[in-house]
């Protein structure tokens, strides 16, 4: 690449530098990510991470190399190592910036209801992106992935669980929990639903029994969580939902 960034110096000031003895700028290395403020640049990094995407929805982190998204995003592969760093991070890079793009539901209630409700339309957006779904099952599960993606992925799980989870405990849905509970019950929130993609990405239950067992799910775990005043509404929506929805 040959749009590395200009050091502005004039002239006479570098050369004054250099007669004060000014130690020169070091050399950049592969590995160490560069920063664009260009539009050409900045769609050329966009277009990247679109042809990163299609590629872990192909092959997986597994079958993801720098090698086959240089040949697909035509772009070299040192040039990949200078704007992102390295393939962990260019995947990370991928998996937030496709995210972005999916409009996930937020929370906008505390009720199990408002929360069922976004589940629903969770799903929806799920079962539009198949092979997105298993791609992440497989990092999401997998011993071997790199810490840095899984974080990123565990983090974007986590945030939607945890946006209901606020409003609960604001609306006192939920019963007052510590911070460690909290955290428990989140995680616990994510890993299944999780285990849950993962039967319907490899086909094991219909789209229909997909979104039912999230359903399910979600209330079964947050149920002893919940004030006795709100219990009725969750036992009512559950015998609801096992009776076939």
């Amino acid at each position: 690449m040959t749009d590395a960034p200009g050091h502005g110096q004039e002239r006479c000031v570098g050369s004054a530098k250099k007669a004060a003895g000014a130690v020169p700028a070091p050399a950049e290395t592969v590995g160490t990510p560069r920063k664009y403020a260009s539009p050409l640049m900045a769609d050329r990094k966009l277009r990247i991470l679109s042809e990163a995407q299609h590629l872990l929805d192909e092959k997986g982190v597994k079958g993801f190399t720098i090698r086959e998204l240089s040949r697909r995003a035509d772009v070299a592969q040192r040039t990949l190592y200078n704007v992102f760093g390295s393939k962990e991070d260019i995947i990370v890079s991928a998996i937030e910036q496709h995210h972005g793009t999916l409009h996930m539901p937020t929370a906008t209630g505390p009720h199990v209801a408002d929360q069922l409700e976004r589940i629903e339309a969770a799903a929806r957006v799920v079962l539009s992106q198949r092979r997105y779904a298993t791609a992440m099952v497989d990092v999401f599960f997998s011993p071997e992935v790199d810490r840095r993606i899984y974080d990123s992925l565990r983090r974007i799980s986590l945030s939607g669980a945890n946006g209901w989870v606020e409003h609960a405990e604001a609306g006192k849905v939920l019963v007052k929990i510590s911070d460690q509970e909290r955290e428990r019950l989140i995680g616990l929130m994510v890993n299944v639903t999780y285990a849950n993609i993962t039967d319907w990405a490899a086909s094991r239950i219909s789209d229909t029994e997909m979104v039912l067992r999230w359903q399910i799910n979600f209330i079964t775990i947050i149920r002893n969580y919940l004030r006795p005043a709100h219990r009725k509404e969750a036992d009512d929506a559950l015998a609801r939902l096992s009776a076939g929805g």
